[in-house]
């Protein structure tokens, strides 16, 4: 899929459940991965399926059918405690899933935590770097109350802060960032 599929593929969910969810209220999803990355304008590769950390009980009937899942929600620990206050709303849907995406920083960072080739080759990409605040990136890292406060254990965090540490160096801005 790409940016165009996956935005007519949420538009049709958020239709279907406003036609069939009587609750009054609206629903949300939060986006990360690929399609995050896709949806941020930062990569445009195709993407297989739509990930996402996050969604409302009642709309998670209608992920499969819409090629949406949350498998990847056995990885929140990857993702900065506070992600949450840096939600991206999409500009798709709102009659009753109101869509996010995590900020690029944040995808950044749970993309650190893996060891797939392909996600590494997202946050390589000369958009995503351009795009990154390095300021931002760098408190989520080290502050005490984003990654560390998040992640399962020491070791965990020591071997993501290298990978972290290792991105920078290869691959940051030329200055800004004190590390």
């Amino acid at each position: 899929m790409n940016r165009k599929d996956i935005l007519d593929r949420l538009n049709k969910m958020d239709m279907e459940a406003y036609a069939t969810i009587g609750a009054p209220q609206n629903f949300r999803m939060v986006i990360v991965g690929g399609s995050g990355l896709v949806l941020l304008d930062t990569i445009d590769r195709a993407t297989r399926d739509i990930d996402a950390i996050d969604a409302s009980a009642k709309i998670r009937g209608l992920m499969e059918k819409y090629g949406a899942n949350l498998d990847v929600s056995a990885y929140m620990h990857y993702f900065p405690y506070n992600y949450e206050s840096r939600l991206h709303k999409l500009d798709v849907g709102g009659r009753k899933v109101d869509f996010y995406t995590a900020s690029l920083e944040d995808i950044v960072i749970a993309k650190l935590f893996s060891e797939r080739p392909q996600d590494r080759q997202d946050i390589i990409s000369d958009e995503v770097r351009s795009k990154i605040n390095w300021d931002i990136l760098h408190r989520l890292a080290t502050d005490e109350n984003e990654v560390k406060a998040s992640v399962l254990n020491e070791r965990s965090y020591r071997d993501f802060l290298y990978n972290y540490n290792e991105y920078v160096r290869r691959y940051g801005p030329d200055e800004g960032v004190d590390l």
